[in-house]
């Protein structure tokens, strides 16, 4: 029997006395043999730790799950014994406290719970990438290079759950066994350089091997195969499949049938009190007063409603995106602050042009109440979306013509101390480098 078949029916559990004292002698006499027994010890011992976590999340008290087989390590002579009990303890051990460090970041924008500073040591936990790229330092030597925007959950220094986003792994020999986990499956590295994406909203895991070899393992099916140089492996539908080189273009999806239209041009806001100077014509801005100034402000835009039939339309959005104002602090707001969004319905207002003041310019009350955008203080920054039937109605009503929406701060700002709460903002049409308020109407294909 070969060495590597005795080494198999050793970790499956199938090796008899005979076959384990011929292994060990081996072992004792080829040095290169030793090296793919460590390797293989690693792979069955990530494995194991996988199988004990799933167990116990799945249900600790369901009597048919079946616990991992250990194999009698005492038959094994001294010096293989200590081979495979220091690969075991290195995954089965506590977990330490720290398990990897922050390496370094490049525009990194983060929401995570563990800290995100260059150089900080890192524990247990989850960690979402929102822009940039980072790297991250296990303790057992892997390097992860994760890139925006990713989900990352951090296990142990042999493993790591990637559940959105793509990232690049560099494995030392001092690593061989880790396992990276996805939402479709799991991948176990034996010293390589490997890539993965993983799409979320469509349940799609891509693994490329850069430079070695991995095991990609399908979670509904438990199914296994092999990945060398140059060559990639897919999980998606249920089904794992392996390619030649690139990703074929035929895995890449249409785009979707999508309509935008934009204001062209006819979008403003205006400041009660008239003080014109503390507007910009390159952002919408909203805002409550409060009692200590009286600088409230709103915006309104339109936009030309297509002939379109509108039964083939799926859905349609209102996207406004976020841009910082500069005026005031973002910690004198409430922790969310609503943004109401109404279709004008008096027409005697719908003629209104970019000269419009507070008195004479649309309001809420000219309207009706589409819905609510829900802004976190500490963002000053993105795209935000107003969807829903209300909106879908108000369109169709308007059809072939021209509707106005009107901002409106909905939420007090904090009030008691003359410092002034963050003015919120969005793109017009001018804005040099955001896009002005978009309908976006997606079409069935």
């Amino acid at each position: 029997m070969k060495p590597e078949s005795l080494i198999h029916r050793y970790f499956i559990g199938e090796a008899s006395e005979s076959d384990v004292a011929k292994l060990d002698d081996l072992l004792a006499e080829n040095p290169e043999l030793r090296k793919k027994f460590i390797t293989e010890a690693g792979h069955d011992a990530a494995l194991r730790e996988i199988a004990l976590e799933q167990q116990a999340d799945a249900a600790a008290a369901d009597s048919k799950l079946i616990s991992p087989v250990f194999r009698p390590v005492a038959w094994l002579s001294a010096a293989a014994a200590v081979i495979l009990l220091a690969t075991l303890a290195w995954t089965q051990a506590s977990k330490p406290k720290i398990i990897a460090e922050l390496v370094s970041s490049e525009d990194a924008a983060w929401e995570s719970s563990l800290p995100t500073e260059p150089g900080s040591k890192l524990t247990r936990g989850r960690m979402k990438l929102t822009s940039g790229i980072a790297t991250i330092r296990f303790r057992s030597g892997a390097e992860m290079l994760l890139e925006a925007p990713s989900q990352l959950y951090l296990k142990g220094p042999m493993r790591a759950r990637l559940n959105s986003g793509a990232a690049i792994l560099n494995v030392p020999e001092s690593a061989i066994g880790f396992a990276l986990e996805t939402p479709e499956g799991h991948v176990i590295d034996y010293g390589t350089a490997f890539a993965v994406n993983v799409a979320d909203e469509r349940d799609y895991t891509n693994v490329e091997v850069i430079e070695g070899e991995v095991a990609v393992f399908m979670e509904t099916t438990g199914e296994e195969v092999r990945v060398f140089d140059q060559q990639g492996a897919t999980i998606t539908d249920n089904t794992l499949s392996t390619y030649e080189g690139t990703l074929p273009e035929a895995e890449i999806e249409p785009a979707q049938n999508t309509l935008r239209i934009g204001t062209n041009g006819r979008s403003t806001s205006v400041i009660r009190a008239n003080k014109e100077k503390w507007l910009h014509p390159d952002k919408l801005m909203v805002k409550r007063k409060n009692k200590e100034t009286n600088h409230e402000r709103r915006s309104f835009f339109a936009f030309e409603v297509p002939e379109v039939d509108m039964t083939s339309i799926e859905s349609v959005r209102l996207r406004l995106n976020q841009v910082p104002s500069g005026i005031g602090y973002a910690t004198r707001l409430p922790k969310v602050s609503k943004i109401a969004v109404y279709g004008l319905t008096n027409k005697e207002k719908s003629d209104w042009d970019l000269s419009a003041t507070w008195e004479s310019g649309p309001n809420p009350e000219d309207g009706t109440l589409i819905g609510h955008i829900e802004i976190p203080r500490s963002r000053q920054t993105g795209s935000r979306f107003l969807a829903g039937e209300r909106l879908l109605t108000f369109l169709k009503e308007n059809r072939g013509q021209s509707v106005t929406f009107i901002l409106d701060a909905e939420v007090d700002p904090v009030t008691g101390e003359l410092v002034p709460s963050l003015v919120l903002a969005f793109a017009s049409d001018t804005h040099p480098e955001a896009a002005g308020p978009t309908l976006e109407f997606d079409f069935a294909k």
